[in-house]
């Protein structure tokens, strides 16, 4: 999406926003030398791989690509277009966006899309109960149920609790009284129509506890019941295009600097525990949403978090969840630990009672990993069974489990650990043990698996920024570098022009600069030298406005390209930045030197490419053969006819256009 807003608003948001600290909130940053490292929150990264450098401002993970400026994370982190991401950014720093008339910026018309219906409803809806909450009388019996479960005012501030009130339209009443879109609270799941006409509304005389995503905007609701007699107990919003149950986190807007602090994120199971857990100092803590804990949430979590512990009952509900537990730990690369509260209390009453926080932060700091929870039942179970049959009917349950939670997909380090333990429980040799859980994966195994994951990493991408595949015509790669030997080529000419746009983006000056051959850098290169066409689009890009005289720099295109919604031109940029360093050394005085071989390297290409095809051309002429071999020619009067074709057919230098 394109938006009308004058360059000197974004350039003052950019000025204004410290992506260090825009990303930190995001992700766990630890200092390397003049850089950030952190894991990139865009693939399923093992390894910090992803740097922020504050003097540029900008971020590049070395192992997905991406890349780009705050306007870009925040458009890809919390996937807000442009128009939102500026709006999110001036808002934190204080700076205040004009919506220009007619642009698509303010636009709150037909084509506005379900995302935003949904978020404005969302926002309304937490107001509208929050004012009901405070009313005098109709949210007296709601304050009398805060009270009574012991919620203090900062909580019920902080965490936004409302209340809906005991009748059947009073949200619906309140759309139509203020004018607001019917649809939003519809699609987010708030109303919802009768078969008789007319609509409803789904939550009703129930405490409410809006949910928020990382950032703190509404996303979900869930409704606690206050009568006895209504069912049931809580009633969540469904899912929607802004609200995935199994990807989302209660409480993690306000948890989640607490949770980079201290490493490890707690999870309890509801939202009057987190709420309790916050109020009695423990903020590292968020609850699932009635789901057991998933592939998604850790993702979500391992952005902050190195460790992650599981509160859980000791009754089934909480052995099926350190099950889910275990299977998270075998399969991912975060450790997962589980820990029983004393007497069974759940959070609340912990932290209720004197010295309550005390034996909360006990029971955290020795959490067991799950793995060795589990081992613990397991030792328990063989204790309690006396027959040879019933020990190793356990075994080989167990066993079997644990193939089907995914051991084939663990790391040799921790599968190591899982056969030591094992054969220390069961008595046997690691090698028996070893060859048992072969046999067990190897079954587990047979089952139907999901396609393997195809690596794009070398693929082309197509001007719709689609992967062209390889049955498909490539069309950025010349007939002259097809072959396996001539890819490489390609490579180098591809770095090649990412090392001088990020010279001439670095060093304006360089523009004129001479070239081996006299000319100068502008008169001898043209955007049509360059064969990757996302390159020659931001070729073009800087060659205009260096033409014209205009200063170029790094975040000013990488404002353009984010504004435009080019994600993949961003990446690019600060690809080019970074082939620059690494040619350079960062020494400012070596730009000259790299530009000059870069360009060298594209104009000897070009003169290559040129040769080829007179050769090609004179070849057929000489035979009057469209498709003769031109090799029977004599090279030296084949080089003699090429420079008189291009003496007597001079090629102006130009800029080629291309369409955006």
């Amino acid at each position: 999406m394109r938006m009308a807003i004058r360059n000197d608003i974004k350039d003052q948001v950019q000025q204004a926003t410290d992506l260090v600290r825009l990303i930190g909130e995001q992700v766990a940053l630890r200092p390397k030398g003049k850089e950030f490292a952190g894991l990139c929150p865009f693939h399923d990264d093992k390894n910090p791989s992803m740097q922020v450098s504050p003097a540029k401002q900008i971020y590049k993970c070395f192992s997905c690509g991406a890349g780009g400026d705050a306007f870009s994370f925040v458009m890809n982190y919390h996937k807000m277009n442009f128009p939102e991401a500026i709006k999110h950014l001036a808002e934190r720093a204080g700076i205040e966006v004009e919506e220009e008339k007619g642009s698509r910026f303010g636009d709150q018309g037909a084509s506005t899309s379900e995302r935003k219906q949904i978020a404005a409803a969302n926002a309304q809806a937490v107001e509208f109960f929050r004012t009901l909450l405070k009313h005098e009388e109709h949210g007296q019996i709601a304050r009398d149920y805060i009270e009574q479960r012991g919620i203090s005012p900062e909580m019920v501030a902080d965490f936004q609790i409302g209340y809906a009130p005991d009748r059947w339209d009073g949200l619906v009443q309140m759309i139509q009284t203020k004018g607001w879109e019917q649809d939003g609270f519809e699609l987010a799941g708030l109303v919802s129509q009768r078969d008789s006409g007319g609509y409803y509304d789904r939550l009703r005389h129930r405490l409410i506890f809006p949910i928020f995503d990382a950032i703190g905007r509404p996303i979900a609701f869930g409704g606690r019941k206050i009568r006895e007699e209504d069912e049931p107990k809580y009633l969540n919003s469904p899912e929607t295009k802004l609200f995935n149950k199994s990807a989302t986190l209660y409480g993690l807007n306000l948890a989640k600097k607490p949770i980079i602090d201290s490493k490890t994120a707690v999870i309890v199971e509801g939202y009057t525990d987190v709420i309790a857990c916050h109020q009695g100092g423990a903020r590292n803590v968020v609850a699932t949403l009635g789901t057991a804990l998933t592939g998604e949430h850790v993702a979500e979590l391992r952005r902050y978090a190195e460790k992650v512990v599981l509160i859980f009952d000791a009754d089934e509900a909480g052995q099926k969840a350190a099950d889910r537990a275990v299977e998270l730990f075998l399969t991912g690369d975060m450790d997962v630990a589980i820990a029983v509260l004393p007497d069974g209390k759940d959070p609340a009453d912990l932290m209720a009672q004197d010295g309550g926080r005390a034996l909360w932060d006990e029971a955290v700091a020795t959490a067991q990993d799950a793995l060795t929870y589990q081992f613990s039942r397991l030792t328990d179970q063989m204790d309690g069974t006396t027959t040879l049959t019933g020990r190793q009917k356990l075994a080989d349950t167990y066993m079997t489990r644990l193939a089907q939670l995914g051991l084939s997909r663990t790391g040799a380090i921790r599968r190591s650990l899982v056969v030591q333990r094992l054969a220390g429980i069961l008595h046997m040799s690691e090698q028996a043990v070893s060859e048992l859980l072969s046999q067990k994966t190897a079954i587990a195994n047979r089952a139907p698996r999901p396609a393997p994951i195809q690596d794009y990493s070398d693929m082309p991408v197509g001007e719709d920024g689609q992967y062209i595949q390889a049955t498909e015509p490539e069309e950025y790669v010349p007939e002259a570098v097809a072959s396996a030997d001539s890819r490489r080529r390609l490579k180098a000419l591809e770095l090649a022009e990412r090392q001088i746009l990020g010279c001439l983006i670095r060093d304006n000056q360089r523009f004129g600069q001479a070239l081996g051959d006299g000319r100068t850098f502008d008169e001898a290169l043209t955007s049509a030298d360059f064969i990757t066409p996302d390159h020659r689009r931001l070729f073009e890009r800087v060659f205009d406005r260096l033409s014209a005289g205009e200063s170029v720099t790094l975040s000013g295109v990488l404002g353009d390209v984010a504004s435009e919604g080019e994600q993949r031109l961003a990446d690019i940029l600060t690809q080019a930045d970074a082939d620059v360093d690494a040619a350079t050394g960062d020494r400012f005085e070596e730009v000259a030197m790299v530009l000059g071989l870069a360009a060298q390297a594209l104009l000897d290409h070009q003169r290559e490419a040129e040769y080829r095809r007179h050769k090609q051309s004179l070849a057929a002429g000489a035979t009057g053969q469209e498709n003769a071999d031109p090799d029977g020619l004599d090279s030296a009067q084949l080089l003699r006819r090429m420079i008189e074709h291009r003496r007597d057919n001079p090629s102006p230098v130009r800029i080629a256009r291309v369409g955006r």
